[in-house]
């Protein structure tokens, strides 16, 4: 049966000393020793014993093995910590408004927001953070350039603040700040009207000789331009964290009447 032990006393002045699991064994070098590297107090080794549990042979662990079992047995407990915080995370924010929000930050970044059929560029589309970086570019044209990828600027900073509304009730336990939870509904509507205008000022004014040109051309850019999956799961989503949000500030609200309510009898 083979056991891991530690070498307490060298060998070579008398008897050599181990333990295993807490218990002692005697040993003698030239019986039990197989290993090249000299035993020494401290040596991991692999202890063979034998029925009597007797100690029938002695190999020093190399250093390289006992790093990698280190390395492993660190890995796993950090494994198990990060179990156990992801655990504690979904148990306090909950598992249904976690995956929805990641679920709007994918069709945020990944899927298709919107696409603008064009004669002879064919139809571009572009995702919803695509579409921020055009507005803070301050051209909406841009959305020709195929290989455009303009910087959200401060439209992408106050996406991150939308995305992280559902979650401020954890920070912030004001009843008020589940409203919060409003705030990607908000943000993407802020986001349509700012998208829609741009689109029309890019057209010029609607005047003069040549406005109902304008105004035709601005007709055919409106209806060549449609919304795409992304936008409608996005809006499933936001339209879920505004109602959730709501439903809980007014039951926190009715349970501060009730309580306040409570109160005033037990004083009268």
């Amino acid at each position: 049966m083979a056991k891991r032990g530690k070498v307490l006393r060298d060998p070579h002045a008398g008897p050599g000393l181990l333990i295993v699991e807490g218990r002692q064994y005697p040993f003698l070098m030239e019986d039990v020793w197989r290993s090249e590297v000299p035993p020494k107090p401290g040596l991991a080794v692999e202890v063979d014993l034998d029925s009597l549990d007797k100690v029938v042979g002695l190999t020093a662990v190399p250093e390289s093995q006992i790093a990698k079992e280190q390395a492993e047995i660190a890995l796993a407990a950090a494994n198990t910590r990060g179990v156990a915080l992801a655990a504690t995370i979904v148990a306090k924010v909950g598992l249904p408004r976690l995956v929805a929000a990641g679920l709007l930050l994918l069709s945020w970044s990944v899927l298709t927001a919107a696409s603008l059929q064009l004669p002879f560029l064919g139809k571009l589309g572009f995702t919803f953070w695509q579409a921020l970086g055009y507005l803070n570019a301050g051209h909406s044209m841009q959305v020709l350039e195929r290989h455009a990828n303009s910087s959200s600027g401060f439209w992408g900073f106050f996406a991150i603040v939308a995305l992280a509304g559902p979650f401020l009730h954890q920070i912030w336990k004001d009843k008020r700040a589940l409203l919060a939870g409003l705030l990607p509904l908000a943000f993407m509507l802020l986001v349509g009207i700012a998208i829609r205008s741009s689109l029309q000022s890019s057209l010029g004014a609607l005047e003069g000789p040549y406005g109902s040109l304008q105004r035709q051309a601005q007709d055919e850019m409106m209806n060549a331009f449609s919304w795409g999956f992304g936008t409608y799961l996005s809006i499933v989503l936001a339209l879920y964290f505004a109602v959730t949000s709501a439903k809980e500030f007014l039951v926190a609200r009715g349970n501060d009447d009730k309580g306040f309510e409570g109160s005033q009898r037990a004083a009268a």
